[in-house]
């Protein structure tokens, strides 16, 4: 991780309608996993995400509404800049309410591969234990790099699937983490 590299939480002053201005949100990918007949299976499967204004202003406003509703929002800085960040709802569910839902965690695409991600994660695994979580969930995106990366931050699959979740994002990894 840069050394110039901060990790605080985000207050609602923090979120502005600039907060995500230097932020880029894009990956092309070019294979996925699927599940075929109870089996991971990796295709080729290729496309481009990149959030624009519209979409990161709808972001800053789920910040806010985290915010306001006792969730965490990490934000990683250089300088004054929001150049990775992670979110945590303060919800618990599943059957014995063990489960937080990590909804976010993403590093801007020229800052990837240098450790802010595994910072983040593992900051967010800290106030999800303190919000009295004993697991995340994670509804990952299926791309092949972004489970390389929880795969290997020692995430599984989901012992218990968030129905409402799955229904929103079927091609996603349900994954846990137990904390």
């Amino acid at each position: 991780m840069n050394k110039d590299t901060i990790i605080r939480k985000l207050e609602l002053e923090d979120c502005t309608g600039i907060l995500l201005n230097k932020f880029n949100r894009y990956q092309e990918i070019n294979r996925c996993w699927r599940k075929e007949n109870h089996k991971w299976v990796l295709k080729d499967i290729a496309f481009v995400t990149q959030w624009d204004d519209k979409r990161k202003s709808g972001v800053i406003e789920g910040f806010i509404s985290c915010i306001k509703h006792d969730g965490i929002v990490l934000g990683a800085y250089i300088d004054d800049d929001l150049i990775g960040f992670s979110q945590i709802d303060n919800q618990l569910f599943g059957s014995e309410n063990e489960y937080i839902n990590l909804y976010f965690l993403h590093v801007s695409y020229e800052l990837r591969h240098q450790g802010i991600g595994k910072i983040l994660f593992e900051k967010t695994c800290l106030e999800a234990n303190h919000l009295g979580a004993k697991k995340l969930y994670i509804s990952a995106n299926s791309s092949e790099e972004t489970q390389a990366f929880y795969r290997t931050m020692g995430c599984t699959e989901a012992s218990q699937i968030n129905q409402e979740l799955f229904e929103k994002e079927p091609f996603d990894c349900h994954m846990e983490y137990c904390l």
